[in-house]
């Protein structure tokens, strides 16, 4: 294919495979599927999908991350979009995905359309809708996208841009209103200094922009643009949070935070460099806005977190709502019920009065506010829910296996579930999301497959790490053999 072929805006003609949309949008590897070609394709069937659904009135709003090429594919994808009728907003810098869901929100647009592939390895792109509620897109909306997608002539680019596509700036509107959400006086109180971890990613000149505001002490670090992300995946995961622990300790720092490549997730470390599991900071969090600011409603967290959250909801005469994995539907159960706070496992918190969104900015300055405000340590707030909430272990695996292989084996697991991992009794097992073991002794095991790469993950909750290790490495053992049992 020549140059101009690869930089025609035809939508005609699809690359190696067809996009299909998971949980959290589309990734793929650039250059093999993530190409110009289909990201064009997409924006035209989204043009079709609003214009036959009479929501073509309304804006669509562009943002990207600071991945290779990522301005250039959102550039594209609004141009296209705009010669298929739809009015573009496009931002005219680099933007978190918080920042992109609330705009949608602030411009009452149809959708909105992140280019990212959030925390995925260095050589994925991906692409986000946002629904006209500021959080993830529904099922119905993405599937009819896929239906339009499928369905694409070679005649969708008839129009010029007319005048459709304005490039905006995001930023102004997304800070006044995380202004309003956290409670700035007391984000003051907290004394620092704070080194604050951006990952090379969108949350670069977030967290540490609002701190200097504050007068918080706060060192920068990876605050620099790097689509390579230090050879790795953009994820606040502890592996990944070395240099932000180093960093702690050589500036005698009280508190490490980071965000993810598009700063919808988040990472926490203690002044001693400690990684703060979410399964910790969520009833913190909870607890925190009940009794401080005296916020109603309930929670709503995905299988794959550990139950401490529930133990203090309970105590707290609160709901509990579990919903399987991926914010999406996370973000179904804020727009359906009264929640004060939505979460997953993997680092994306959304809160009430807020957006049913993840917001790894926000959950950052949370956590200095709740640091200033009770005059603590996180350390110390940690030390004291295990001893309220009681023992607590936890641990997960993720592990790229051949797709093919990782299928069979995930049915076999389904179809014939073992009686025992471990020496440790299976009690009952659900299917609603992959398959979740419950066994005798309170333990718990979930596996599942990633719809976006060929990914295997098993999650497990226990009352003691020394469980937790055995069941993984069972677990591991038959989701991810090389011979089906």
């Amino acid at each position: 294919m020549s140059r101009k072929e690869i930089l025609s805006p035809s939508v005609a003609g699809l690359c190696s495979e067809t996009p299909r949309f998971g949980t959290d949008g589309w990734r793929a590897i650039i250059a093999d599927t993530f190409t110009f070609e289909n990201v064009r394709k997409i924006a035209a069937a989204m043009s079709r999908f609003l214009r036959n659904t009479g929501q073509n009135a309304k804006p669509v709003v562009v943002g990207y991350d600071t991945r290779f090429l990522s301005a250039e594919f959102a550039r594209a994808f609004a141009e296209t979009a705009a010669r298929c009728g739809s009015i573009v907003y496009l931002s005219r810098a680099v933007t978190p995905t918080p920042m992109l869901s609330y705009a949608v929100r602030h411009h009452r647009a149809a959708l909105g359309v992140m280019i990212t592939a959030s925390h995925n390895p260095y050589h994925y792109n991906g692409i986000k809708f946002k629904g006209p509620y500021g959080g993830p897109a529904t099922i119905d909306i993405t599937r009819a996208i896929e239906e339009y997608l499928h369905a694409l002539g070679s005649d969708t680019l008839a129009h010029d841009l007319g005048g459709r596509l304005v490039e905006k700036d995001f930023s102004q509107a997304y800070w006044s209103q995380v202004e309003k959400f956290v409670d700035m006086k007391y984000v003051k109180k907290f004394q620092g200094p704070v080194v604050f971890d951006a990952m090379h990613g969108a949350g670069i000149g977030t967290v540490d922009k609002i701190l200097q505001k504050a007068r918080v002490p706060v060192i920068a670090i990876r605050s620099e643009v790097n689509p390579l992300f230090d050879g790795g995946g953009p994820e606040p995961i502890p592996q990944n949070l070395k240099p932000l622990a180093e960093a702690i300790k050589s500036n005698r720092a009280l508190l490490g935070l980071a965000t993810d490549g598009d700063a919808d997730r988040f990472g926490v470390l203690d002044e001693k460099g400690s990684f703060v599991q979410l399964h910790d900071l969520m009833p913190l969090f909870f607890e925190y806005l009940v009794e401080t600011r005296g916020w109603a409603g309930d929670v709503v967290r995905t299988s794959s977190m550990h139950d401490t959250v529930d133990r203090l909801a309970e105590s707290l005469n609160r709901k509990v709502y579990e919903v399987p994995v991926g914010f999406k539907n996370v973000c179904e159960k804020m727009l359906e019920c009264d929640i004060l706070i939505g979460g997953e496992e993997s680092g994306g918190f959304g809160y009430k009065n807020h957006l049913p969104e993840r917001d790894g900015i926000v959950s950052c300055l949370l956590a200095v506010e709740m640091l200033g405000r009770r005059s603590t340590t996180m350390a110390k707030l940690v030390r004291e829910l295990r001893r309220r909430t009681g023992p607590f272990a936890y641990g997960r695996i993720d592990m790229h296996f051949p797709v093919l292989q990782l299928k069979q084996n995930f049915l076999a697991l389904r179809e014939n579930p073992p009686q025992s991992f471990a020496g440790i009794r299976v009690a009952h097992v659900s299917t609603a999301d992959g398959i979740k073991f419950y066994f005798s002794d309170g333990s718990w095991m979930l596996m599942r497959i990633s719809d976006t790469e060929p990914l295997g993950r098993i999650y497990v909750g226990s009352h003691s790490q020394e469980v937790v290790e055995k069941l993984l490495k069972a677990g591991k053992a038959r989701l991810f053999s090389k011979k089906v049992h």
